[in-house]
């Protein structure tokens, strides 16, 4: 992998991610679809989020915390694919604003995962975004991905799990953690909750890690010292599992070689022992 962009020309691609995907318009409803999704099977989703939207929701749909809610209870399969919906609510003019520029929660969600697909790197399959268009937002727009499979570990169930393996086991999750996360950073994508948003995928001895839920995910954030030491620390210390310093030297090696930022070793590696030293995330 070559050494990553610029911060300037990173946040440029990020940018132009965001437009990732064909528009199809209906009056006021616009459909963006992902890149690899065929016409008929949008067509085919419009009909039935119409039914599923009119017969198992509420005509004012309220999202729990008053911007998004996946719908985990509600499911549906087109063409073999069982797709999950997640509706975001709009209730004040900031949504709306941000929907205006391109910047909503769920235009960055969507983008993000149809950007991450075009570079390799695993993540919940984004099908399609339906929303209004930008003088007539309306109160909700609706994502939709392909469902995880029923093999996919949540993460912070698979730390409980790190408990019971072997240490080489251990080893070999976090070197392979490590150069997932720096992929992950190499294309400029940080968010504070990257470490919650993954799941595990068993593939024989080893596994595959899905990043998914880019809600909080901005173009122009991109990887410093200060964010790329608070990745590190995330992805090795929570309170389901603590990484040992063996297991955090074998992480941060992994995330360097892959980020090609040897020069980052001393300051990552100070932050780790300094956390451990001050007792964990038991006090955090």
């Amino acid at each position: 992998m070559s050494r990553p962009d610029s911060p300037a020309i990173t946040t440029l691609k990020n940018m132009a991610a965001l437009f990732n995907g064909k528009t199809l318009a209906d009056n006021t409803n616009v459909w963006r679809v992902a890149p690899q999704i065929s016409d008929s099977f949008i067509e085919k989703l419009k009909v039935k989020w119409a039914e599923v939207r009119a017969t198992a929701l509420p005509k004012e749909f309220h999202s729990k915390n008053k911007k998004r809610e996946a719908l985990s209870d509600i499911s549906f399969i087109i063409d073999g694919i069982e797709i999950f919906p997640k509706i975001y609510t709009r209730n004040d003019y900031k949504h709306a604003l941000l929907h205006s520029f391109f910047f909503s929660e769920a235009r960055r969600n969507f983008s993000t995962m149809c950007y991450l697909m075009q570079n390799n790197i695993p993540t919940t399959e984004p099908l399609a975004l339906l929303s209004g268009n930008r003088l007539h937002p309306g109160t909700e727009t609706v994502l939709f991905t392909r469902k995880l499979e029923e093999i996919d570990i949540y993460f912070y169930d698979f730390r409980d799990m790190l408990h019971g393996f072997t240490q080489e086991k251990r080893n070999a999750f976090f070197i392979l953690f490590g150069q997932k996360m720096a992929e992950l950073h190499n294309l400029g994508i940080y968010t504070e909750d990257t470490d919650k948003n993954i799941s595990v995928r068993p593939k024989g001895e080893t596994y595959d890690l899905h990043f998914y839920d880019f809600d909080n995910f901005y173009p122009w954030r991109f990887m410093n010292l200060k964010r790329s030491k608070h990745g590190v620390l995330h992805s090795l210390f929570c309170k389901r599992y603590d990484a040992s310093l063996e297991e955090s030297e074998i992480f941060i090696e992994s995330y360097l070689i892959v980020r090609q930022r040897p020069d980052l070793k001393e300051a990552l590696r100070k932050s780790v022992t300094d956390f451990i030293a001050a007792g964990g995330s038991k006090n955090k």
